[in-house]
């Protein structure tokens, strides 16, 4: 006997099918070649994303992960923390292309895995490869704001930086610029010998540069300014300006 309930159900379920599928193939946004910056040190390893105002690397990523090669894991943290007090210690890697959004925390439970080349220097800027072809298994995102693209936004009078290491006493400390709206400097810096155990988040006030054309808002404070503000915070004004090194600064990409 024909049962409009029974037929209804079968629809339902062939349209919701039907609808999940065109989801998953629907080509995303953020699909591509996603090159981040690496950092760390022999306790652990992190990436950020390389991160533009226009898609698909409208996204500010930091990730903590892992290489599947513990031989490659070991020599890339130690690498890193023999240049630790270097004034060039850029490293790159280079994911074979994938979705961004996959990263995004409300995705999926389960992070993909990506396959990347690691590069001393930057992978577009001369750097030289180390290691193609490996696999990389991603432990947790530590941040993932998507930007936003709209010019002539308000900007802040002060640059908020997060703190990146394995754990409060790590001896490897990283403070990372978060980005607002454009134009933004994209800009990773290494803290040696200080404690910032009790600290999440750094605030500098963004001071004025004077130029030719007479004085211009910078878009990202000085190390100096960053050394100031950091002891400061800790009560320490003894701070070393040789104990907070630049690993990356990029503007023209970000305006």
């Amino acid at each position: 006997m024909f049962n409009p309930a029974y037929t209804l159900i079968i629809f339902t379920l062939f349209f919701n099918i039907f609808t999940s599928v065109q989801a998953v193939e629907k080509p995303s946004n953020h699909y591509g070649v996603h090159g981040m910056t690496l950092f760390g040190g022999k306790d652990g390893l992190f990436a950020s994303h390389l991160p533009m105002y226009h898609q698909p690397h409208n996204v500010q990523m930091i990730m903590q992960f892992h290489f599947a090669n513990e031989k490659v894991e070991n020599s890339v943290r130690q690498q890193l923390q023999q240049q630790s007090s270097s004034p060039q210690q850029l490293w790159t890697i280079v994911p074979k292309p994938f979705d961004l959004m996959t990263l995004h925390p409300k995705m999926s439970d389960e992070l993909p895995r990506l396959h990347i080349e690691v590069v001393e220097g930057h992978f577009e800027r001369g750097g030289n490869s180390q290691f193609t072809a490996q696999k990389i298994i991603i432990d947790k995102v530590l941040l993932f704001s998507t930007l936003n693209m709209e010019k002539e936004q308000p900007k802040s009078a002060s640059a908020q930086y997060q703190k990146i290491a394995v754990s409060p006493n790590s001896p490897n400390q990283f403070l990372i610029k978060r980005l607002g709206n454009r134009p933004e400097a994209d800009h990773l810096l290494r803290v040696l010998n200080y404690d910032l155990s009790k600290m999440s988040q750094l605030s500098v006030p963004i001071e004025s540069e004077l130029t030719e054309s007479g004085l211009t808002e910078s878009i990202h404070p000085s190390t100096t300014a960053i050394t100031e503000a950091l002891g400061k915070q800790n009560y320490n004004h003894d701070l070393s300006a040789a104990s907070v090194i630049e690993i990356y600064l990029e503007t023209r990409e970000l305006q």
